[in-house]
């Protein structure tokens, strides 16, 4: 019988861990204790990108909705309470990043370096430490399992010696009963003999390996147990250090015990607290109510004053011509140059008197500016065959002048005539104002925000969702100037509409 000791030959018959190779679940506690590490290493890391989404959500819904009620009709403190909701969303979104930043900077680190340091590979693979633990296992069984094989050997050999001799007696009995020849009996019966005395020979074996084996098993155990310990040692520090970074976690994740999350709580219940119906009421009344201050008609005399406030309109109404400065009287007998035409030459149709007020806004004025304006233009015709003009130096007869009537004439702000400012280069311009930049072609798909009716007739209406073009940069007083799907142009509020991403 070879005494090496095999494990493949060992016949694993109980589930007890003191069987021949039971301790390998032990051994892969080890293992499992490494793996457990990268599970909850990739569970940090998880809950890390949801914090992260979790913020960046927060923080787009946040931006979004200020520029909604800032752009919206809500005012007062009811509209500071309502932007308080973002505001705590910014602030919340804040925390919840920091805790990202904990999870991975502070908790994923420590749990990775923790690894590290307690689990060591090994270049042919796997882990020293589980190398250890196997090893240490199978030095501590090893000389009872040898034992253990000897003893199955014995026990084997004394069944077999024991089956031989119950066969043979059976022979020795049949052979009896049938009255064979003397000589084969005594044969049968020495068999039965030597049996017997092979039984007796083989289980005084059998029992004296068992008792070997007996006396070799307090001493198993105490080997078995001193191993088992060490591993034990060595997985009560992996709880002990997932139970403390588990702690650290929560706390982490526990936004009620920070001072920052409750103050901005605290923050939201007071702003909202705060909504004063009464003096958001009052506050409307006096900006867009009957409390606003109104310059009531007056009786004003004739100024000369030049600084003239136009209106929306004046001020977007395009040009009509230019008005011609510079013009002197010629004598007939002195020699007119010849006239030189050109397209950019133009006459605006409508001039202003001098001695009529630049100020005037009202009806009665225009009615007598319309007055002035006609009998000079017919002062002019019956002058203007006889009297050459002069033009900047280059001579010109009044009939060869092409008028200003010859442009087109747009009709994007005219819904009503209104006569030309004599003092502008372009015919409606403060003479004191630079003149305004070109304009510059725009075509930005929007949305509306709420529905608007028109009021006048260049003015848009439209429901809320409803998309248009903007087709004009916003104004100094908040008009913007779209186009409809149906072609429709206008002016709209541009605080009524946002651009579609």
């Amino acid at each position: 019988m070879s005494g090496s000791y095999d494990e493949s030959m060992i016949d694993v018959s109980s589930d007890s861990f003191w069987e021949v190779g039971n301790y390998k679940r032990s051994v892969k506690r080890v293992d499992d204790g490494s793996r457990l590490c990268n599970d909850l290493m990739n569970c940090l890391h998880e809950r890390a990108r949801i914090e992260k989404s979790y913020a960046q959500q927060l923080t787009e819904w946040g931006k979004r909705w200020r520029q909604l009620i800032e752009k919206g009709p809500q005012y007062g403190t009811l509209e500071r309470a309502w932007s308080a909701l973002c505001t705590e969303a910014e602030k919340v979104s804040d925390l919840h990043m920091e805790v990202k930043s904990a999870l991975m900077g502070e908790d994923y680190e420590k749990l990775k370096n923790w690894q590290r340091d307690s689990y060591h590979k090994q270049m042919i693979g796997g882990y020293k430490e589980t190398k250890e633990a196997e090893d240490g296992f199978r030095k501590a069984q090893k000389p009872w399992a040898k034992k253990l094989k000897e003893m199955e050997t014995m026990k084997k050999s004394y069944h077999s010696a024991c089956k031989e001799e119950k066969l043979a007696a059976s022979r020795e009995t049949n052979s009896k009963l049938e009255n064979n020849n003397p000589d084969a009996q005594k044969k049968l019966q020495e068999k039965v003999e030597k049996c017997q005395q092979e039984v007796q020979k083989t289980k005084e074996r059998y029992q004296k390996s068992l008792e070997e084996l007996d006396k070799l098993t307090p001493q198993y155990m105490e080997n078995m147990e001193q191993v088992f310990e060490q591993w034990q040692q060595f997985e009560d520090t992996r709880i002990c250090f997932f139970r403390e970074l588990l702690l650290e976690v929560k706390q982490h994740l526990d936004l009620s015990t920070n001072h920052r999350f409750q103050t901005i709580y605290q923050t939201l219940e007071d702003t909202v607290s705060a909504v004063d119906a009464e003096d958001d009421l009052k506050w409307f009344r006096s900006n867009h109510g009957p409390g606003m201050p109104m310059n009531w008609p007056q009786f004003e005399d004739w100024s000369i004053d030049l600084n003239r406030t136009l209106s929306k309109r004046e001020k977007k109404k395009p040009s009509e011509g230019v008005t011609l400065t510079g013009i002197s009287q010629t004598a007939p007998d002195q020699h007119v140059p010849p006239v030189k035409t050109s397209s950019s030459l133009n006459v605006p149709t409508n001039t202003t008197p001098v001695g009529s007020n630049p100020f005037g806004d009202g009806e009665e004025e225009e009615q007598e500016e319309e007055e002035q304006q006609q009998q000079q233009e017919k002062e002019e015709e019956e002058t203007a065959v006889e009297q050459p003009t002069t033009v900047n130096h280059i001579s010109v007869k009044k009939e060869e002048i092409k008028t200003a009537s010859s442009m087109e004439k747009t009709t994007e702000w005219s819904d009503e005539d209104t006569g030309g400012n004599p003092f502008s280069s372009n015919g409606d311009g403060n003479p004191f104002e630079d003149e305004p930049a070109p304009s510059v072609s725009v075509s930005v798909a929007v949305r509306a925000l709420y529905d608007y009716d028109g009021q006048e007739q260049d003015e848009l209406t439209f429901k809320a969702g409803e998309e248009l073009t903007k087709i004009g940069e916003e104004d100094d007083q908040g008009w913007c100037k779209g186009r409809l799907k149906n072609g429709q142009t206008g002016l709209y509020p541009a605080n009524y509409v946002e651009d579609i991403q």
